[in-house]
């Protein structure tokens, strides 16, 4: 199993979504057998190790993901003592935890994680053509228009989005904060002055719930949380 951060854990390299189990007011944790004053939250690659920790301990709940870093560390930080520890992919047995790897709570937000600012989760796509990249007009609201940067948090909807403008290009994957910031900062801004996440069409209208001005998103979005 592959995991994706900065700096990866021991053995294991962080991949989201990650999952918890909701338990008891709080998520589920196991004693930690070489010092039973501390709880080691409990934290899963895999949907189907969950499922098989949830039957095991035969708790009436259903996993919850993490998508992250930043909800991630949102999580840790709402943690209370006794449970200061994670371990990961545990296939308790007897005495044995059988996790992949533990690691301190305080280890993770100070030395692994690094949460950021970013309105989306992260792949998002764009998608490059001949001449540059996707986008759509919009009212500038001074009576002229302008250009929007597509911006897609799936696959399926910036395909989607290609067959019913009847467009082609090729998608782009930015994977993280650090790319996208790259990326954004390469647009001229003769090309698009604001980012339109996941665009959709309306009959002859393309439009987008979501607009960011490129400016805004690379000054107070894509950036590390304070």
């Amino acid at each position: 199993m592959l995991w994706n951060t900065a700096m990866p854990l021991p053995e294991i390299e962080l991949i989201y979504p990650i999952y918890i189990i909701p338990h008891g007011g709080g998520y589920l944790s196991i004693v930690d057998p070489e010092d039973n004053t501390t709880q080691l939250l409990v934290v899963c690659g895999t949907q189907e190790l969950v499922m098989r920790l949830i039957h095991q301990f035969q708790i009436l709940s259903a996993p919850r993901a993490l998508n992250n870093d930043r909800e991630f560390a949102w999580l840790l930080r709402s943690l209370k003592s006794p449970v200061t520890k994670v371990v990961f992919d545990p296939k308790p047995e007897g005495e044995s935890i059988n996790g992949r790897t533990t690691v301190a709570v305080n280890d993770l937000l100070t030395q692994h994680l690094k949460p950021d600012l970013s309105p989306w989760n992260y792949p998002v796509f764009a998608i490059a053509k001949d001449d540059g990249f996707v986008s759509i007009d919009s009212d500038d609201g001074a009576g002229g228009t302008m250009t929007l940067l597509t911006l897609f948090t799936e696959k399926d909807l910036a395909t989607d989005f290609l067959k019913e403008t009847d467009q082609s290009g090729t998608l782009c994957r930015l994977g993280d904060v650090g790319q996208a910031r790259t990326f954004l900062k390469s647009i001229d801004k003769s090309l698009a002055v604001a980012v339109a996440l996941d665009p959709t069409v309306e009959g002859d209208q393309q439009t987008a719930k979501y607009c960011f001005a490129i400016e805004v998103l690379l000054e107070k979005y894509l950036v590390a949380e304070s």
